[in-house]
C-alpha cells in the first residue's frame, strides 16, 4: 500500500454482505482517474473475515481495514478518515454506484470553495428518481413528519435556495459528503455520540457555524439501488425505525437547551409512544406480515430505550461507543445489523 500523498481519499463503512456493496467496489474499480489521484479506503465493521478477504483479493489496491466492533457509521469514517492520505475526504455509502463525472466535479468545487465547505451531488434511484439526500435542519417545526408537512402547508418554513447549478441547504446526506482534509479536522469530525442517523445533519451544522458552504451539485449524480435483500428484514428495520427517533433525540440534546429542550424532548417520546403504539397494534394480530411486525419491534425496542434513557440521564444510543454502557458491547459479535444507509428520511 503506497502512503504517497493523494488528491482524494474515498472512505466507506461497510456494514453487511450485500450484492450493492460488490456493484460499489466495481464502479471504484472502473474509475480511471488521469485527472486525479485517489485511493479506497474500506472500514469493515461486518466481521465477516472471509467475505472480505476475497474482497482484498479482488481489490489489492483497496485498503480494508477491519474494526474491532460494530460501533456505528461515524465510528467507522473517522478510523477511516485517520487511516487517509488525501489531500481531500469523500464519504461515501456502500451501496452507491459511483460516477468518474461526479467524483471529478465535485473534486472541483471542492478546491474553490472556501473553507470549511462541503459538498454533495443529486443521488438517484435506478430508476432515475431522486432520492431525498438533503434538506434544512430539524427545529421545533419539524420534529415529525406531520408537523414538517403542517409547517410547510402554512408556509412556516422555505426550501433551501438554488440555482442553476446548486442547491444550497442546510445539509446534505452522509451518503455522498465531500470537503478538505483540513476542514473535516477543523470542524471536529464524526460525532460517534451518534450511532446510525443524523451525524451528517450534525457535522453540517458545525461546519456552517464555522462559515462554511453546504452544496449540492445538481448537474451530475450518482445511483443508489434500492438493496431489496434487507428491505423487509423485521429485525434490520426495526432497529433502523428505532436509531432514528434515538438519533433525533440525541441531536435537540447536543444542539438545544433549558426549557427548549425539555419540551423537545417531551414532545417526541409522547409522540413516538402514541403513534408507534398505534402502529404496532396490528402486529399483535397480523403475525405473518412483515410491515406490521417491524412496527412491532420497533416499539419494543423505543420503549427498552427509553427505560434506559431515563434510568442512566442519557439520551445516546446503546450501540454508540459513548454510551455510559459501552463497556457491556460484545465486541467482535457477527451481527449483520452493524449500520445503514444515512438518508435521515
Amino acid at each position: 500500500m503506497s502512503f504517497i500523498l493523494k488528491d482524494l481519499s474515498i472512505i466507506t463503512v461497510h456494514d453487511r454482505d450485500s450484492e450493492t456493496f460488490s456493484r460499489y467496489l466495481d464502479s471504484l474499480g472502473s474509475i480511471t482517474a488521469s485527472y486525479f489521484t485517489f485511493e479506497v479506503i474500506v472500514v469493515d465493521n461486518s466481521n465477516q473475515n472471509e467475505k472480505m478477504a476475497q474482497f482484498r483479493q479482488c481489490y489489492p489496491n483497496f485498503n480494508f481495514i477491519s474494526n474491532s466492533g460494530n460501533f456505528g457509521l461515524a465510528h467507522g469514517n473517522n478510523l477511516g478518515a485517520a487511516q487517509s492520505n488525501g489531500k481531500y475526504l469523500l464519504f461515501l455509502s456502500p451501496d452507491t454506484l459511483v460516477s468518474e463525472r461526479a467524483l471529478m466535479a465535485m473534486l472541483d468545487q471542492a478546491k474553490v470553495s472556501r473553507a470549511n465547505s462541503i459538498i454533495s451531488c443529486r443521488l438517484v434511484k435506478e430508476n432515475w428518481t431522486s432520492c431525498k439526500s438533503f434538506g434544512l435542519f430539524p427545529s421545533a417545526l419539524t420534529l415529525t413528519g406531520w408537523s414538517s408537512k403542517l409547517a410547510k402547508l402554512f408556509k412556516l418554513i422555505v426550501n433551501p435556495s438554488q440555482n442553476e447549478r446548486f442547491v444550497f441547504p442546510d445539509w446534505v446526506s452522509g451518503s455522498v459528503m465531500m470537503m478538505s482534509k483540513t476542514t473535516f479536522n477543523a470542524i471536529g469530525k464524526w460525532n460517534e455520540r451518534f450511532w446510525l442517523h443524523y451525524q451528517d445533519i450534525d457535522l453540517c451544522l458545525r461546519a456552517k457555524k464555522m462559515g462554511g458552504c453546504i452544496s449540492l451539485l445538481k448537474t451530475v449524480s450518482m445511483v443508489q439501488p434500492i438493496d431489496k435483500l434487507y428491505r423487509f428484514n423485521v429485525e434490520l428495520e426495526s432497529l433502523k425505525k428505532t436509531e432514528f427517533n434515538i438519533s433525533r433525540h440525541e441531536y435537540f440534546s447536543i444542539h438545544e437547551n433549558g426549557l427548549k429542550e425539555v419540551l423537545i424532548h417531551i414532545f417526541l417520546v409522547l409522540n413516538n409512544l402514541v403513534l408507534g403504539f398505534f402502529l404496532a397494534i396490528p402486529g399483535l394480530i397480523l403475525f405473518s406480515n412483515k410491515r406490521c411486525m417491524i412496527a412491532v419491534r420497533a416499539y419494543y425496542k423505543l420503549l427498552h430505550y427509553y427505560f434506559k434513557a431515563f434510568l442512566l440521564d442519557t439520551w445516546i444510543s446503546p450501540r454508540s461507543l459513548k454510551h455510559p454502557e459501552a463497556f457491556t458491547l460484545r465486541v467482535g459479535k457477527s451481527e449483520n445489523f452493524a449500520t445503514f444507509r444515512d438518508d435521515n428520511g
